[in-house]
């Protein structure tokens, strides 16, 4: 199991503030370690309360925000599954390469 994690843009900004980056840049906030250790422990916590088979083993933050309506979401919160696989291509492939591609956090 592997999952994309996208972040709340006002917790980012949250974030950024605390550790001195700029509140607009979500590329510079997914990838800061103190952020990605965050994430990786509400993920391990998460997984916590799952079985083994359920439970998410690699991911990867995305720095654009999914908004209702985008290109993700539609205006009713529901994934849009063909455009996500097709815009985050490289970083799926990623979750699922030996050894991870860049930017995949591995659990195991």
């Amino acid at each position: 199991m592997t999952a994309l994690v996208v972040l709340d843009p006002d917790m980012a900004a949250v974030k950024a503030h605390q550790h001195g980056l700029d509140a607009t840049d979500l590329s510079a906030i997914s990838a800061h370690p103190e952020v990605v250790a965050e994430v990786k422990a509400a993920v391990v916590a998460g997984n916590a309360k799952l079985s083994r088979v359920e439970q998410v083993k690699r991911f990867t933050i995305v720095a654009d925000p999914w908004e209702p309506g985008g290109d993700e979401l539609t205006p009713t919160m529901k994934l849009k599954r063909n455009p996500i696989n097709a815009k985050y291509a490289d970083e799926i492939v990623g979750l699922y390469s030996d050894p991870p591609g860049v930017g995949v956090v591995d659990l195991r």
